[in-house]
């Protein structure tokens, strides 16, 4: 509904991962190059983990769109609670090979024979297994046991297992103690930090066609961040839902006040993508930010003040400078000049110290900015 209306060619915060717009974060670009360092070793498995949300599918989308379909045979398998019967049948229907009504060995057999006919093809097999925490360890140890298929001590399979946190306490079993020796790699994605939520959702935007400009106040952003606790599934559909808002109430630029309003709706809905207890935090956030907006305004009236009197006694000082026209005129007006001048040296005395009073005033105002700042980043 909204792309109309902020003029963008696809929706910038969609469910589904979608490759064009992946986000390299520091931690995501990490996991890239152990998926690429796994694929140029040819061999062993790389483990990438991560909280639910945190872009482990998207990643391993991005490197599969990425592959050389002429050299590479990858498939994607998303697993659920499977027997090891189960997980050789769904290998063999991914790699569309027969599946139905065989044995286990039947499978292993056929998939054996596929190996090693990509093998003299000149093609490498590589299979992703997403979700690999559902899998209990006897299936897990399954896939141990496809790394043994080689050739003259050439694997003729890789494997990324893909999966939330809970999988490392089934790769820290002592049963897993074989599969653990094959792991040549392994990463965990953790959530983006303030500044890269940020730069997350303007680089979507910006890859969806938006070019408007600003659409979030960094304290909108700031917020944004602490709601959804830097969860990229969670931003995306919590900025969906802000950008719907603002079509329907014709918004161009968000604040915390816009961001609140959408996060108190969300509150009422059982698929909340922000925690309860984050809704009670959007109030004293909001009364920090006001508190500091008028504190900020105090200085700017104080800084106007003396900037202001700095420049009455530039121009005091500029009128006691000027020529007397005549000496006659200077002999009448004598006294006054002296009295003049007793003025001028008094102002001065005063404003003796206005530059240096302005570059400290100045420097407290930025301080304080700076620490309130700080304060809110360790806070938000």
């Amino acid at each position: 509904m909204y792309k109309d209306y902020y003029n963008l060619k696809r929706n910038p915060f969609q469910m589904t991962p979608d490759p064009r717009i992946f986000f390299a974060s520091k931690g995501h670009k990490r996991a890239l190059s152990y998926l690429q360092y796994g694929l140029s070793q040819g061999e062993g498995f790389i483990v990438i983990t991560g909280d639910i949300g945190t872009g482990k599918t998207t990643i391993v989308k991005n490197l599969i769109a990425g592959l050389d379909h002429q050299t590479y045979i990858a498939k994607e398998l998303v697993t659920t609670q499977l027997e090891d019967h189960d997980l050789m049948e769904m290998i063999c229907e991914s790699f569309e090979l027969i599946s139905k009504g065989l044995s286990k060995a039947a499978l292993l057999n056929q998939f054996k024979a596929f190996l090693n006919s990509a093998n003299k093809l000149g093609r490498r097999v590589v299979l992703v297994v997403d979700e690999v925490q559902n899998l209990p360890p006897k299936t897990v140890e399954e896939l141990r046991m496809l790394s043994n298929f080689q050739v003259d001590n050439k694997p003729l399979i890789q494997s990324f297992l893909v999966g939330q946190k809970e999988f490392i306490k089934t790769l820290q079993a002592d049963s897993m103690e074989q599969l653990r020796q094959r792991v040549i790699a392994s990463c965990h994605l953790g959530p983006l930090k303030s500044e890269e939520t940020k730069f997350y959702i303007n680089y979507r935007l910006e890859e969806s066609g938006w070019n408007g400009g600003q659409l979030f106040d960094d304290r909108a952003m700031r917020l944004i961040h602490e709601l959804t606790e830097g969860v990229p599934r969670r931003i995306n559909v919590f900025c969906d839902r802000i950008l719907l808002f603002g079509y329907l109430e014709e918004i161009t630029f968000f604040t915390p006040e816009h961001i609140k309003t959408v996060a108190d709706e969300l509150a009422e809905e059982v698929t909340s993508p922000i925690k309860a207890e984050k809704h009670e935090e959007i109030n004293s956030y909001l009364t920090e930010l006001q508190q500091t907006s008028y504190q900020t305004q105090d200085l700017d009236s104080q800084l106007e003040s003396i900037a202001n009197a700095s420049e009455e006694r530039e121009k005091i000082e500029s009128k006691s400078e000027e020529p007397v026209a005549a000496e006659h005129e200077k002999e009448q007006i004598s006294q006054p000049v002296a009295q003049h001048g007793e003025t001028k040296e008094s102002l001065t005395s005063d404003f003796v110290d206005i530059d240096e009073t302005i570059k400290d005033f100045e420097s407290r105002v930025e301080q304080e900015i700076a620490a309130f700042k700080n304060s809110l980043d360790k806070k938000f």
